[in-house]
């Protein structure tokens, strides 16, 4: 689960305009949105790149893709983690380029999924900081 999602140009543009304008409110907008509601956000760009093992013993989990496999993170400033709890750990293999006999790595998921919702927590986090003030 190693990885970062970067923010984009425009989207940075966005943000850091927002708070040049509205500069009381916005560290704390920000936080309150990836604190409260980037995680799901992020978890659902995420989930639906996870493929399936196909594995189908006696005894097998369910995949991650239709398990309960988000953590929420939210302990930093101007941050949250999405990470993969208990024993759906091992979704980090995918990510850091390590191979097993049934699947390819370096798939990057995790990075993939966030980054494709960042438009959207960007919109929130705009929407946020300019709302007591509008």
């Amino acid at each position: 689960m190693s990885g970062w999602a970067f923010i984009g140009e425009a989207d940075f543009a966005a943000v850091t305009v927002a708070a040049q304008q509205y500069p009381d409110n916005a560290e704390r907008a920000i936080n309150e949105v990836l604190h409260n509601e980037a995680g799901p956000v992020i978890y659902r760009g995420i989930n639906p790149l996870i493929h399936a093992s196909g594995r189908t013993f006696k005894g097998h989990r369910a995949s991650a893709k239709v398990s309960d496999w988000p953590e929420y993170r939210t302990n930093e400033n101007l941050a949250v983690t999405v990470a993969a709890k208990g024993n759906y750990q091992y979704l980090y293999f995918p990510d850091d380029g390590s191979n097993t006999n049934r699947h390819a790595g370096n798939q990057q998921f995790f990075k993939r999924g966030a980054e494709s919702v960042i438009p959207r927590i960007v919109e929130r986090c705009v929407q946020a900081i300019t709302s007591e003030w509008s």
